[in-house]
């Protein structure tokens, strides 16, 4: 089967990884981005969309002509801040092909709402509550379908945890895009006598205090495989947007062996293979308490590592979740033939 995969191509990026898993899967697969139609950043082009609509239009007819270009089986669209034109243009160029929205963030984060206005054959989401509504409220063909790990990109080191961690000497990692309330939480940590390293993208209204944690290095390929496997306890404090599901990188991090503390949200009872209180808090002062139980008994540590490294492997690889995806369009049967 032919894929395209509207969005961004950068490496670990829910695109690449989705387009990974096609193609461990025997798909072949292109990706489509903003870039291939346009001779702007993607940064440039989504300020330019934002405020100018004729702009906006044009991006979408010309992407769509891409797409067009290539011929495919099943669309792809994880971009959510396209205007909704191009989901009109791609039905009239490549007719009968399904057209997939994909939206793998915070509804926090739905732009001008143009995927709601636009008419996708499918919506998948990772969060139950946006799925419910799309349904039920809206009309709108919309499943769900939670985001997952690349097991040929998140893998766990071959060194023993324990040799890892006294390699590494890190008590409590965090990382990520530090917007504020990250930040905020990051700092209570700290206050409380908690050695925090933190990596990712600096985002506005940094704390002083934050600041002397931030290693200012995004984490990606083997260094972050190495550093979440060595850290002694992975930090995860997910959007408050997410309403009740959880980020891509609470998979990411139990499928690399890390041991993870996380928000607590209720899908979390559907993914987690040890119970949720054990590895989950509600407040930051339980968070504070559990880090600090677990610093002092390592062996609990790992027992809870192994057992949820074990389970993710199982049960929650994107491989899975492609294979879901393709079931639920009904595309099945035509997966299993060779590429025309």
């Amino acid at each position: 089967m032919k894929v395209v995969i509207v969005g961004h191509r950068a490496f670990d990026s829910y695109e690449y990884n989705l387009s990974d898993s096609f193609r461990a899967l025997g798909h072949t697969v292109s990706i489509v981005d903003i870039t291939d139609v346009l001779p702007v950043s993607a940064r440039l082009n989504y300020w330019a969309s934002r405020f100018l609509e004729s702009y906006d239009r044009v991006v979408s007819v010309r992407l769509a002509h891409k797409v067009a270009s290539v011929q495919t089986d099943l669309v792809l669209v994880v971009y959510r801040n396209l205007h909704p034109l191009i989901v009109k243009q791609l039905k009239e160029h490549v007719a009968g092909v399904p057209i997939v929205q994909m939206n793998p963030d915070a509804l926090s984060n739905l732009e001008k709402q143009q995927i709601i206005a636009a008419e996708f054959d499918y919506y998948f989401s990772k969060e139950p509550y946006i799925v419910d509504f799309l349904r039920n409220k809206v009309g709108a063909n919309a499943h769900y379908l939670p985001e997952g790990f690349n097991p040929r990109i998140h893998q766990k080191p071959t060194v023993e945890k324990s040799v890892a961690e006294w390699l590494t000497n890190i008590d409590v990692l965090v990382f990520g895009n530090l917007y504020a309330y990250r930040a905020r939480m990051i700092e209570l940590l700290m206050r409380a006598g908690i050695k925090v390293a933190v990596y990712g993208v600096e985002g506005p209204y940094l704390r002083p205090m934050v600041r002397t944690a931030f290693r200012q290095k995004y984490l990606v390929g083997a260094e972050k495989n190495r550093l979440l496997y060595g850290a002694k306890i992975v930090f995860n404090n997910f959007h408050y947007a997410e309403v009740t599901s959880v980020n891509q990188k609470y998979f990411e991090i139990n499928a690399i062996g890390g041991f993870q503390l996380s928000d607590y949200k209720p899908t979390i009872d559907e993914y987690t293979g040890v119970p949720a209180d054990l590895v989950t808090y509600k407040s930051i002062d339980e968070a504070i308490d559990k880090i600090r139980h677990y610093l002092a008994h390592p062996r609990e540590r790992y027992a809870l590592t192994s057992r949820q490294y074990a389970h993710f492997q199982q049960y929650h690889s994107l491989d899975l979740r492609v294979r879901q995806l393709i079931q639920t369009v009904g595309m099945s049967s035509l997966s299993l033939m060779k590429d025309r």
